[in-house]
Formats: C-alpha cells, structure tokens, sequence
C-alpha cells in the first residue's frame, strides 16, 4: 500500500522512543509493590543489617559521635518481607538489572521486527523521532545555555564577601570532601586553593582529604597539605579508606561513603550537624569565587524542612585544560559544558547533581549516606535522595562555575583521546541507575502503603506515593533522554539507512517508495537543518562561556582571534559530532551489558593530569613530595 496509517505510527513512536515500555513499567512496579507483603514475625532489629557499622566487620569506621543515618529508611527492608514477597522481589530485581539492555537493545530489535509488517510506519517514526530529537535538544540548549552564559557574565560582578547577612558565618558550617586516588599533588593544591579564596575559608569551612589507604605515599602527601594549608581553613582533617572491604569496590563512591561516615563521627551535637553543608568535589575541581557563600545564602534563605531537602549545583566545565584538549575531546567538552549549563539555566528542568555539588548533612544522613558499589556517585546520589525523600528533594542551582580537568595524557595526542574515553565508559555506567530507581521504587511504595495504614501514617502521609508516581515519571524521562535515547541513535540511524535501501530494492512500483520518501523527507530534513543551525549556535555559546573562564584556563590560546576559535570550534564539531555520538552509543551498549551480566562494578580510573608550569606558586612547599607523586 502506498499510505501511512497514523495510529500505527503513533504506536511505534511510543514504542520507538520508548515511553510505552516506561508507561508499563510503572504499571508493573505499582502491581509488585502492591504484591510485597511484610512478615510480621520479623523484628524489627533485622531491618538492615549496614545499618549497624559498630558490628565487627562490617566495614563501617567506628564513629564515636553520631551515627551515619538519622532514622530508618522509607523502604521496605527487604529482611522483613515474607519469603514468597523475598523470592518476587529477587526475581524483580533480576528483571531490572535487564531494564538497560532491554532498552537499548531490545527496542531496536523490535523495530526491526516490525518493520516487515508495518515498512512506513516503522521508516517515518524512526526519520520523525531521530531528527525531532535533534532539533528539540539543540534548540533547548542553545535558548536556556545562552540564559545560563549571561548569568555567568553577570556573576562575575557581585561581591560575595557581602552578601551574607551578620552572623550567617555561625549558622552555616561548610565541610569539603575531596576523594581523591593516586591525584598530583599541585592538582589537589589548585582545588584547595580556589576554596580558601572564599571569604569565610578561616572562620565556616572545613576540608575533609578523603585519602585510600592503599595509596603509596598517602600520609606523607596528607601531611604536606596540611602543612601548606595550616591556617586556611576552619578545620582540616584526613580519612584512609580500607581496601579489601565487603561489598565496597574501590572508586569515588566507596572513597566518599567512608569519609561521610567518619566525619559524621566528629560531629559534637545534632545541633551541630543540622548547620552543617556537605560538598563533594573532584580533586581538580575549581570553584568560583563566592561558591560557598552562595550555598550558605540559599541555605538560610530556605525554610527549616525545605533546607534539608535540597542539592546545591554549580555548572561544572572541563576547561581547565581546554587549550591542550585534541579536537575529538572538544566536542564533548561543548555538548557536556552546554548541556549541563542549560539543565541548571531551565526552571523546569529534571536536574541531577553532577560531579562537584553540595546538600546538607541532615539530608545526607536522611538517606543513609552514599552508596559504595555505585559507580556514579553524583546521579546515584540525586536520585537515591528523591526516592528517600518521597519525591522532595530538588536540585537549585549556583550559577558560579566549577572548573575541572579533562583526563590527559601529556604531549600525547592519542593517549588524551584514550583517556577521555575511558572516563567515557565511567560515566556511561550511570545507566545502572536506571536499574537501581526501578529495584528501589517497589519497595518505596510499599513502605508508603504499609505506613499509610499504620502509626506512621502522619509521618509518610499517601500524598508520597502519588508524588513519587507522578514526579517521578519525569525523572525517568530524563534518564531515557541521557542513557537510552542516545544509546539508541545510532542503531536507529543504520536501521533507517537499511530500511530505506531495501524499500527501494525489493517493492514494486505500485507502493510508490519514491514519493513516500520524497515527502517523509520534507519534515526531517527541515529539522536536520535546523539542529545543525542550532549545534552552531550552541558553539557561540560556548565561546561566550570561554571568555568568561579564560582567565582561568591553563597555558596560552592557540588562536588570538575569538573568531578563528569559534571557527575552529565549529568545524570540530560539524566533523567530529558524529563520530562522538557513536562512541557515546557503544560506551552505553558496553555499559547496558554490564548492568545484566555483573553484579558489582570496576571503577576504571583515566590518566590523570600533572600541574608543571602552572600554579608553581601554590605547589612550590610541596615540589619533593610532587616529584615523588609523579613518578608513583
């Protein structure tokens, strides 16, 4: 036949994007939560066996003030469900950990499928969805990135030693984890130093070195920073993370999740911890001038319940060393900085936090801390606060960037490229968290329910569940726009190629192929030409970021001329666009299958940079201790 029927093509766009799978699975995971039953012999002594870190070896630190968790988790312990409930939720469990790959390799799968009864159909929604796709990601970024880069401009001229009102300094106590492995020492001293630039340093900030144990030479390079930094801050203290712990992978998470943990045990008094702001920070990270205040203005601003339910995040870009970067880095450093920059800008955003963020310790602590065995610590935790909190927690932005380092290998073109893909893979695994919601979001809304018709009713009213249900589907939608549409683009594109050739090859005259693509074209063509118009754009965009943060780049420009740095920009970008979200689909694909086939992650840690020439100022104290550190 020679037409489209519009109610199939509506369907497998549902199919094809895939919010008909999503729709089902919440469907399901109502219908499981419903299924949990809590055994009722069951004391509730066994309710989680990490919740006790004093039980020998547990690997947990001994904290000798207060623990890690305020009170008991909003979930269902899965230690109190009756067995068959136990024997469903496992095999729920087995059916999420499937979810990403499902996803990214199921749907296309389908697709193909269908296209040998339904070839149109399946050939328009894929044309309409990629090229719509496109253009609605292009046209956001451009519109809410170019808002966030006048926002950055007019950052620049606040004076924030002002800005807090008398006696804020003794409301807001600020503590700064710096996880950190094997890290040169001059990159950790930049990122201390841009912290101690902050007017309250001496008198609300305290700097937790979250060191491994299993580095060499980590207690001297500890002592060396505090021996630099004595006198800069508030308080500076150091953790050692034990290797070779249960259930605990090395990596930033685990790192982090030990930290936490002892700082909690430092704590003097409730009062204390609840003027306490955490902020988790890469070891290269740079903050802006007037980060810090900023959190601790927004902090006070907020109500006494609504403080405790907020995540503080500034824009983070990888330019610290942007004037080194190969051009296939660029692009990443463009679509990552833009895209990002527009999440915070857009007030109707689904943000997460990302790579350097801040909240409170009484939220920290809501929620049990961070959890060791996932490998995205930033998005793991943003989305384990939402749940934890029954859909309350949001994340408010600081429009202040932060600064970081794009992995490197030094005067080695390639090696960067390598390494920047490694730090790829890292991120990719984020997709496991999209298994993780969906094995948590039962046992979320079986709890609600159970608490709904008991004594804590008024603790965990129903009004949960719906918020969870209906919040909660946005942030689903956002984590299928970062994991599985993108990881599906490129399959989509083949399929579509295919599908188009062996239309023309194989049917006959009378289902005019010719003028059924001629006309499907118009559409996605004009869509194509706007995307590619707005990722232009966007380049401008992130030109006007760059002179916002030259000041704060390493080394020397290669071009003298904004104008041939947009230029080179641009045609880096309209070359190795494509070639980018190719590999950005296979770091999901390889991650997708590692979600289904192992039950623990391996933290793959890039080339790291090494400061030389730069910041020699800062360094200088600790050059023996660096020479060491580099050649480990």
């Amino acid at each position: 036949v020679s037409y489209l029927s519009c109610e199939v093509l509506l369907l497998l766009c549902a199919v094809a994007y895939p919010a008909l799978l999503v729709g089902l699975l919440l469907f399901f995971t109502v219908i499981v939560s419903f299924c949990l039953a809590v055994d009722g012999e069951a004391s509730k002594d066994e309710d989680v066996p990490h919740q006790n870190p004093q039980e020998p070896g547990s690997g947990f630190p001994k904290t000798h003030g207060f623990h890690w968790l305020s009170g008991e988790l909003p979930v269902l312990s899965k230690h109190r469900l009756t067995k068959t409930s136990q024997r469903l939720y496992a095999c729920w469990a087995v059916f999420c950990c499937a979810l990403p790959s499902l996803m990214v390799f199921g749907t296309p799968a389908l697709m193909s499928a269908l296209a040998r009864p339904y070839p149109q159909e399946v050939l328009a929604s894929l044309t309409l969805l990629t090229t719509m796709f496109m253009f609605a990601n292009g046209a956001h970024m451009v519109l809410f990135a170019g808002k966030g880069m006048l926002e950055l401009k007019m950052a620049k001229d606040v004076d924030y030693s002002s800005i807090l009102p008398e006696g804020a300094e003794a409301e807001v106590l600020h503590w700064l984890i710096l996880p950190q492995y094997k890290e040169d020492i001059g990159v950790v001293s930049m990122a201390l130093q841009s912290v101690a630039a902050s007017s309250i340093a001496e008198r609300s900030i305290g700097i937790v070195l979250a060191m491994e144990e299993r580095e060499e030479g980590a207690r001297a390079k500890t002592k060396a920073l505090m021996e630099r930094f004595e006198g800069k801050f508030r308080n500076m203290v150091a953790t050692y993370h034990p290797p070779d712990l249960p259930d605990d992978p090395p990596g930033k998470a685990s790192n982090l999740a030990w930290a936490f943990k002892d700082l909690c045990g430092m704590m003097s008094s409730e009062e204390e911890m609840s003027k306490v702001v955490i902020t988790v920070a890469d070891a290269d990270s740079e903050f802006s001038a007037g980060y810090f205040e900023s959190v601790s203005g927004q902090f006070l601003e907020n109500g006494m319940h609504d403080r405790y339910t907020k995540i503080w995040q500034s824009p983070v870009f990888h330019m610290k060393n942007y004037h080194r970067q190969p051009s296939p880095v660029i692009v990443g450093t463009v679509f990552t900085g833009m895209t990002e920059l527009a999440m915070l800008s857009d007030p109707n955003a689904v943000r997460f936090p990302y790579s350097s963020y801040s909240l409170s310790m009484n939220l920290a602590r809501r929620v049990g801390g961070w959890d060791p065995e996932w490998i995205a610590e930033d998005y793991h935790m943003g989305i384990k606060c939402f749940l934890m909190t029954l859909g309350e927690t949001t994340v408010d932005p600081v429009m202040l960037p932060t600064m970081n380092y794009v992995p490197e290998e030094l005067e080695s073109w390639w090696g960067t490229c390598i390494a920047r893909w490694t730090q790829a893979k890292r991120h990719a695994m984020g997709f496991s968290d999209f298994a993780y919601y969906f094995m948590m979001l039962p046992l979320a809304f079986g709890f609600v329910a159970n608490a709904a018709g008991g004594r804590d009713r008024r603790f965990y009213p129903p009004h949960g569940f719906w918020r969870l249900l209906t919040h909660g589907s946005t942030l689903i939608i956002r984590l299928v726009n970062i994991h599985v549409f993108v990881g599906v683009l490129s399959a989509y594109g083949a399929l579509e190629a295919i599908l188009k050739l062996l239309m023309v090859v194989l049917f006959d005259s009378s289902r005019h192929i010719e003028f059924l693509q001629n006309k499907l074209s118009v559409i996605p063509a004009s869509m194509m030409v706007g995307g590619i118009a707005c990722t232009l754009m966007a380049t401008m965009v992130f030109m006007g970021v760059y002179v916002v943060l030259q000041p704060r780049i390493e080394g020397k420009a290669v071009y003298s001329s904004l104008f041939l740095y947009w230029l080179m920009t641009a045609i880096t970008t309209a070359i190795c666009a494509p070639i980018y979200f190719i590999m950005l689909s296979y770091a999901i694909w390889q991650a997708a299958f590692c979600v289904l086939t192992q039950s623990s992650f391996e933290y793959e840690v890039a080339p790291k940079p090494v400061l030389t020439d730069v910041h020699e100022e800062a360094s200088r104290p600790l050059e023996n201790l660096h020479e060491e550190t580099r050649s480990e």
